[in-house]
This record gives structure tokens, sequence and C-alpha cells, in this order.
């Protein structure tokens, strides 16, 4: 185990009962991309409830990262700002580089609305930008919403043609919710490149329903060999060496699609869009 690792042990987990979960306190980190996170849930006991092999898709790369730190996932821990946290998150993010910071990479926001707003409004002096990446496992208020607004905060609802037809509908519904509400709302994609299966066929109707609502975020699934429906050949992968986070092998239904650091990214998770 390596100084780093050690570190996210010891700071950000909590042993209970010969198993580790997240620790109930705020904090912030780069990851490997160049993204500031500042998570104000980690784990997710909604996904993994709704799809208990692998996470959503059965490659949920913030589960495979908790096993391998051996942290249990299932849980959704709020994450709150005490005051000796906030002041280190609050700097942290004053002195990022980027305009602005990310809330939902290993967990989802939305299953703490207050805590999410909370959080929110109390680092609107740094002058970032919040971005706000979710499922929506539990809906947003309209009380919420107006405090989205206020604060100026991007919205990435992730969804894909590999969710239900229940789901699709559920999400796209929330993003018309916000947008009713003056939100900045991004349809944040993963996408694949489908086989030739009914499944794939359903699957890339809806993909394909999802791809016109702009503005939108291209975002491909990285997946594992193994995957069945990789295995099937009704999800198509490409190995991309270049490729920087999540895995090199890529579900691309399109060229052109960047896979690099965020700093060079022309998305910039909705804000640039």
């Amino acid at each position: 185990m390596n100084n780093l690792q050690q570190e996210f042990l010891e700071r950000d987990t909590v042993s209970e009962s010969g198993k580790r979960f997240y620790r109930g306190v705020i904090s912030a980190s780069e990851n490997r991309k160049g993204v500031l996170d500042v998570d104000t849930v980690k784990g997710c006991s909604f996904g993994l409830h709704r799809h208990p092999n692998g996470g959503c898709y059965g490659e949920c790369y913030a589960l495979k990262i908790a096993r391998q730190y051996g942290v249990e996932f299932s849980r959704s821990v709020s994450r709150l700002p005490t005051p000796k946290a906030f002041r280190a998150v609050f700097f942290s993010v004053q002195q990022f580089k980027a305009s602005w910071y990310r809330i939902g990479t290993a967990g989802d926001p939305s299953c703490d609305w207050n805590n999410t707003i909370s959080v929110i409004e109390r680092l609107a002096p740094t002058g970032k930008t919040a971005i706000v990446i979710t499922k929506h496992w539990i809906s947003i208020s309209e009380k919420h919403i107006a405090a989205l607004k206020r604060f100026g905060v991007i919205v990435n609802t992730s969804c894909s043609g590999l969710d239900s037809d229940l789901e699709t509908k559920y999400r796209i519904s929330q993003m018309d919710r916000l947008r009713d509400g003056g939100v900045k709302s991004i349809c944040r994609v993963i996408t694949c490149q489908f086989g030739n299966s009914d499944w794939a066929k359903k699957c890339k109707a809806r993909q394909d329903l999802l791809l016109k609502i702009i503005p939108i975020i291209d975002n491909p699934l990285r997946a594992s060999k193994s995957n069945p429906r990789v295995l099937s050949g009704e999800i198509i992968l490409t190995k991309v060496p270049s490729a920087i986070g999540g895995g090199k092998n890529v579900s691309l239904h399109r060229d052109g699609i960047y896979l690099g650091e965020c700093s060079k990214c022309p998305d910039q998770c909705g804000v640039n869009l």
C-alpha cells in the first residue's frame, strides 16, 4: 500500500464490525482526469440495490475503486461539512485551477439534497461553479431546484440507452423539471456501440432519443472484456490506449469522442455548453 492509499483509508474511511465504510465528513480530492471532486455523498445504496452485480450497467467505476480499497459501497454516506474539514475543502476549491468543481463522482448527490445544497451554498464565495452529476435516485424538490438556480449550479443527469424505458422516462422528466426551473441542465449520456440483437436495437433506440436532448455530453461506456453483453457481441469495445480514467476498453458509437484530461475537454462538464 502506497502513501496515498494509506492517507485515503485514514482520512476518508472508518472501520465498523470488520468492514470499512466512507467517513461522514466532507473532503476534496483531484482525480486522475484532473477533476476536483467534492462529494456530498459517497457510496450508492440505491444503485447497488437496483444493480447488485457490478452497479449500474455492471461497470460502476466508483464501485471498482471502492473494492480495490476494501470499502463497502452499498451504503450511501452523507459527507457533512464539519468546521475543520470544510476549511480545507473551501481552500482546495478556491485554489483549484478550473472554474468549477464536481459533486457526484463516488456517490449520488440526490441521496441527500439538503446536504448537497448546503455545501454548494457555503462554497459559493469561492466563485467556482458547482457541477452536480446525478441519476436522480431521489427526486429533487422545487425548493432545491430554486436553490440550484440561485447558485448557478449546472446539473448533469446521467442516463443511457442501457437504462430501462421507465428509467429513461423518469430521468427525462427530471431534466425537464430542472430546465423549467431555470437550471442549466445537461443530458450526460453514457453511450455505446451496439450490436444487432433485439436487446441492442432497443438500447440504441433509447440512446438515439437521449442524444437529441440538447445540450448533451457524450460519455462512452468503459467496460471489461468479460462483460456478458460484450462477450455476446451486443456491446462492442474498442481498445484506446490513450484514454484517461475508467479503463482503456471503450464502447465508441462514433469517432472523435474526447477521452483525455478534463483540462482540455471542450465540454467542461457543461460549463462550455
